[in-house]
């Protein structure tokens, strides 16, 4: 979107954003996180921002004659005296309800003309986010420079024409801006009509499907409670559907005007209502209802649904715990993917609030959870460094105890190793601590033992793809491997690229949604940091065998000093082996009954065997095994990247 059509964000909206809870007034202490969407980044203001544009700037630019400037002028005046009582209103409401001691009223007494007022300053604001008016500049603008047609009229004409536009369209909002229901009489809509080539009707039914039909909207109330907050989106409303795209035709919306409180317009599905007698009140009551977590989880499910460019908020917690009930009852299966949002928020909010910390190298900031979990009394998996225990922590962002794997470092190592491989396993929980990725295990924090240290992340209680597929192998066993894929690519072209090192079935766990998730990454660091110490082998590798490149068995076999070239082409090879496994059900080699065995395979050139039947749903199951049998090539720099593998089992879908 150009900065020409972006949103307009109204300055009070800022002041009640950043204003100190319960009194209102500006604080330097407040502050509103601003995540970017599309770039994927997470600032914070603690002040409203600079901005210079109106509210109907995009109809300023290029010439203006005397006339069309008048008008101009006019509507901009129009609005900022309505955008003026309106934030007078809202005021208002917010001193009788969040701002004061009494907030458990079911119902507010109003001014039928404040409350038209909100009613009116809200729809117009929603329409001037809406696709509807950026379309209608973009319209305008076209129309200015676009050549004429045959029967059109002459180029001499089209400044003038273009003027008569912006007028009426001008005029069309000063209408609706000025317009009064409280004598119960709308004002009649302006016959003028424009030269050919221009639909007046065009615009007047946009205008009556964003503004004129919700004259008469029902305004209540919702205050957010179990201490949870609204999401904000830049264009400030959300629409009570459960659609993906804007739709014109929904007449309830919702406009966070607070991080605690929400305007409801809700509008009938007529054009018009029978009756205006309810407006003749002088007096209106205006309902207040208090909304439970999962309401305002559901409220902000529907701005994240929609994909906006910015999201401001000011609770870290409410945006993990919204994120993780849209993941959970999103209701397309064209969902955003916010993990990564949620990972940040879930850092911040553990950094800010546990009160032990842990810096490493002076600028990453690691929780601290020693005190917080409490480890199993054995471990439930053994790898070549560390094991792996289940443990149970009180996560403070879902207030529940919940199962945690503690990655430990083993304890029956040489003591001169351990001090070197504790201090290397910091460096790695650095790494780990940077990631984020839908695919890829987060890690919520470190925990000291005596002698080792252990690193938390969730418990996958559905196992290892394996397990998993034995369990359920109806399951889209394509769209794991993309899931995989798409982790391994994050890992690779990651500043400084990581490189697993250990890819295969038993590595990648299953979350309790059924995504794949990506573990163990990064040893091959470790490896070579250990290499002058450890005496170098298969050790390192006991139960990888099945999985490795020739290039990496080729330097364990020749036994000539060198560190084995774990490399991006190397999980490359494993992934294609990972991809085999879930294909067949079976290990590579499944023939071979030990790893010495497939080491000579791998040494004379056997590459993995398919099967006669392939588990995954594919559109041509020839170009699958073609695609593994690229990976399992004997040169390691004429297979295919990890990103070109994504491309290439997304184009594989049959349901694309």
């Amino acid at each position: 979107m150009s900065d020409s059509t972006s949103p307009y964000f109204p300055h009070f909206l800022w002041e009640f954003w950043l204003s100190h809870v319960g009194t209102g007034k500006p604080s330097n202490k407040q502050r509103v996180h601003i995540y970017d969407v599309y770039d994927n980044e997470l600032n914070e203001a603690y002040k409203i921002p600079n901005s210079d544009r109106t509210i109907f700037q995009d109809f300023n630019s290029g010439f203006l004659d005397v006339e069309t400037q008048k008008i101009f002028k006019e509507a901009e005046q129009c609005f900022t005296k309505l955008e003026s009582d309106a934030r007078s209103v809202v005021t208002d409401l917010l001193d009788r309800t969040v701002w004061s001691e009494e907030n458990t009223k079911r119902s507010i007494s109003f001014n039928r003309r404040d409350v038209e007022t909100l009613r009116k300053y809200f729809v117009f604001l929603r329409f001037r986010n809406s696709a509807a008016y950026r379309q209608m500049v973009v319209t305008l603008e076209k129309s200015s420079y676009e050549e004429p047609k045959d029967g059109q009229i002459f180029n001499a004409y089209r400044p003038l024409i273009a003027q008569l536009r912006k007028r009426f369209i001008l005029r069309g909002f000063i209408d609706f801006l000025e317009h009064s229901w409280v004598d119960g009489v709308i004002r009649s809509r302006s016959d003028q009509r424009l030269p050919i080539g221009w639909s007046v009707d065009t615009f007047q039914d946009v205008m009556n499907l964003y503004c004129w039909r919700l004259c008469e909207a029902e305004v209540c109330v919702g205050i957010a409670c179990e201490d949870q907050e609204f999401i904000l989106a830049d264009c400030c409303f959300g629409s009570l559907d459960e659609g993906f795209d804007e739709d014109p035709e929904c007449c309830d919306l919702f406009f966070p005007v607070f991080p605690t409180l929400a305007l409801y317009i809700l509008g009938t599905a007529n054009e018009r209502c029978s009756s205006t007698s309810t407006y003749r009140h002088s007096t209106i009551w205006l309902d207040v209802g208090l909304e439970s977590a999962s309401d305002v989880h559901l409220r902000n499910a529907m701005i994240l649904q929609t994909y906006p460019h910015f999201l401001y908020f000011s609770s870290l917690r409410t945006v993990a715990l919204s994120i993780s009930s849209y993941d959970e009852f999103r209701w397309i299966q064209e969902h955003q993917d916010y993990s990564r949002l949620k990972q940040r928020c879930r850092q911040k909010f553990l950094q800010e609030t546990v009160t032990k910390t842990l810096v490493v190298k002076g600028s990453v900031i690691l929780t601290d959870l020693t005190d917080d979990v409490v480890k199993g009394e054995a471990a439930v998996a053994h790898g070549t460094f560390s094991d792996v225990w289940k443990g149970i922590w009180n996560d403070p962002i879902e207030r529940r105890p919940r199962p945690v794997a503690i990655k430990v470092l083993r304890q029956v190592m040489v003591q001169n190793v351990r001090e070197k491989l504790i201090k290397r396993l910091q460096s790695e929980v650095i790494a780990w601590h940077r990631l984020c990725h839908r695919n890829v295990s987060q890690l919520f924090g470190i925990v000291h033992f005596s002698q080792s240290i252990g690193m938390v992340s969730p418990w996958c209680e559905h196992g290892t793809l394996c397990n998993y597929l034995e369990h359920f192998p109806s399951v889209n066993r394509l769209r794991l491997l993309a899931q995989v894929a798409s982790a391994i690519a994050y890992l690779h072209t990651f500043r400084p690229t990581i490189v697993h090192g250990d890819l295969k079935g038993g590595n990648i766990l299953i979350d309790e949604h059924g995504y794949a998730i990506i573990t163990d990454f990064g040893l091959s660091k470790v490896i070579e940091e250990m290499s002058e110490t450890l005496t170098k082998g298969t050790s390192f590798f006991a139960g990888s065998t099945r999985w490795m490149a020739p290039e990496l068995i080729m330097a364990l076999v020749e036994d000539d000093g060198q560190v084995p070239p774990i490399t991006t082409f190397s999980d490359v090879y494993a992934f294609a082996s990972v991809c085999l496994e879930v294909a067949t059900g079976q290990l590579p080699y499944p023939h071979r009954t030990n790893d010495h065995a497939v080491t000579v395979d791998i040494i004379r050139g056997v590459k993995p065997a398919r099967a006669a039947c392939c588990l995954v749903q594919v559109k041509r199951v020839d170009v699958f095994w073609d695609t593994l049998d690229r990976c399992w090539d004997s040169i390691d720099y004429l297979r295919p990247s990890m990103r070109e593998m994504l491309t290439l089992l997304e184009e594989m879908d049959p349901e694309r």
